[in-house]
């Protein structure tokens, strides 16, 4: 009897096994942007050594990726981190919001008190923001007004100065900061009442030689301890220097001082600070503060008990967007620290801290980005001056994206560096770029990041990030800020040539 073969419909493994392959590449062809074959050529010819890069790019129009490199890979972001804090606090605060510092009177039982409730603002007696050739608020002017309002209602003596700085928690430093740096500007304390930034500036003056140099400090507070353990030099290099052991208001002067300088000293219990050049300030124009030392023995701060019912005297506004420009354009860390706990004294009702700040913004990232960019994102401070900060370069152009179609957009935009401003001061001058780039750098040892947008003559905008760590001393980190300002040039050219339309 003949048998009927019958044929064979299943398919070999190996086929099957190619056809996935084949189908693998060519969805990645299909979902890969057009910028990516360029990145991997960048990447792959910078002298990075060790170093690692991630990249991320979309269409802040249409959401569609552009290009990524690494995208999804955590990194340390340096003061990119001041992208998540300063745009939370726009969308918590709103555009409109004023920080707003306010001086009160309590007069009882013949006993005043003079009341300075802080809101968290970071730019109270900022010479940058208080004294700019646009505002009529100087310091001199701001202690007159108070001195008059009060002597106006016939107040000449002050019995206590009291600090309500309750809007925030006391922890003043943040304890992933290095410890050795916490005697410098950019490692200032950040309290509910700040003040000039939260530094004293002290001056080294030359004495005679191989003497030792005079010191003088503004504001010139007489009961601050400053020892000056250095000597005067007429040839060789100006080496003075000045530390704080932590956590004390002790200061002394190191090195050798051959001119006059000015060296920016951070303090300890900032709002104690500022109560103190309030009390020295309305001494000097002639109010006696009831105390038989010196004008700072008659300021505390207020206690979870302290209520009161007081007399406004006078109030200091500061706008939202000059804290974000300085915040961003001018990456000033003390700014960063103020908003991220601002919003969680916000939120949250309780006194502003790292961590109901931190929930904030990640609540944020989970409603308007993903649940994934909220578990993954690890935020510790608000600045980015903490390595423990985690973020991908994804999470960051995604959060761009939600920023560029929220209402306040132009607000964030303008408080972003441009080249030849803020800390793009002397980058990308040479560049010829055709688009307007507004963007937020950042730098930490061996940390280097570039995150913002391109707007095109043409009407298209991209966002982008570029993050490096694990760059080492010498070739790499000289290729660092020009292969990042390399992967900027790249989408703009990318930009011009598929709008057709060149930039001027």
């Amino acid at each position: 009897m003949q048998t009927r073969s019958t044929p064979n419909t299943t398919t070999p493994r190996s086929t099957t096994l190619m056809m996935s392959i084949l189908l693998s590449v060519l969805c990645s062809l299909c979902i890969a942007g057009p910028l990516d074959i360029k990145l991997d050529r960048l990447v792959g010819n910078a002298s990075l050594g060790k170093g690692k890069a991630a990249i991320h790019i979309i269409d802040l129009d249409t959401g569609r990726e552009l290009g990524e490199y690494n995208s999804n890979e955590l990194m340390i972001p340096a003061s990119n981190m001041k992208l998540l804090s300063s745009g939370a606090a726009l969308m918590v605060l709103g555009d409109s919001f004023d920080f707003r510092t306010t001086i009160d009177i309590l007069e009882s039982s013949n006993r005043t008190t003079l009341i300075i409730r802080g809101s968290g603002d970071p730019a109270l007696g900022d010479p940058a923001i208080f004294e700019d050739e646009h505002q009529v608020l100087t310091h001199d002017a701001l202690f007159d007004a108070v001195a008059k309002a009060l002597k106006d209602r016939g107040i000449e003596s002050l019995d206590e100065i009291i600090v309500d700085d309750r809007v925030f928690d006391r922890k003043w430093a943040h304890p992933d900061w290095p410890t050795d740096q916490l005697n410098r500007w950019y490692c200032a304390e950040v309290g509910g009442l700040n003040f000039q930034t939260n530094v004293i500036n002290m001056y080294p003056i030359p004495g005679s030689l191989g003497g030792t140099p005079l010191l003088e400090m503004q504001p010139d507070l007489p009961w601050i301890d400053v020892r000056v353990k250095a000597k005067t030099i007429t040839k060789g290099r100006d080496s003075a220097w000045i530390a704080r052991p932590v956590p004390e208001n002790k200061f002394t002067l190191y090195g050798n001082v051959r001119g006059k300088t000015e060296i920016p000293v951070s303090v300890h219990e900032p709002s104690l600070f500022a109560g103190s050049v309030f009390a020295q300030s309305l001494k000097e124009r002639g109010l006696s503060i009831n105390t038989n030392g010196y004008a700072i023995d008659a300021v505390r701060l207020a206690t979870p008990e302290d209520q009161w019912s007081s007399t406004p005297v006078a109030v200091v506004t500061t706008p939202i967007a000059d804290v974000l420009t300085r915040t961003n354009t001018d990456s000033y860390n003390l700014y960063a620290e103020a908003l991220i706990k601002r919003i969680g004294h916000e939120i949250t009702g309780d006194p502003g801290s790292w961590e109901n700040g931190a929930s904030v913004i990640r609540l944020l990232l989970s409603q308007h980005v993903s649940a994934t960019a909220a578990q993954d994102t690890i935020v510790a401070d608000g600045s980015g001056m903490s390595r423990e900060n985690r973020v991908t370069t994804k999470t960051l152009t995604k959060w761009l994206n939600v920023l560029a179609h929220h209402e306040s957009w132009d607000t964030f935009a303008n408080s972003l560096a441009t080249p030849g401003n803020g800390t793009l001061k002397r980058r990308f001058l040479d560049a010829n770029l055709d688009s307007t780039l507004k963007a937020k750098s950042g730098y930490l040892n061996g940390v280097y990041s570039l995150s913002g947008v391109l707007e095109h003559p043409s009407g298209k905008r991209a966002a982008f990030s570029v993050i490096l760590n694990n760059i080492k001393p010498g070739a790499g980190a000289r290729a660092a800020k020009p292969f990042i300002e390399d992967v900027v040039v790249e989408i703009d050219a990318w930009m011009t040539a598929q709008s057709g339309v060149p930039g001027g």
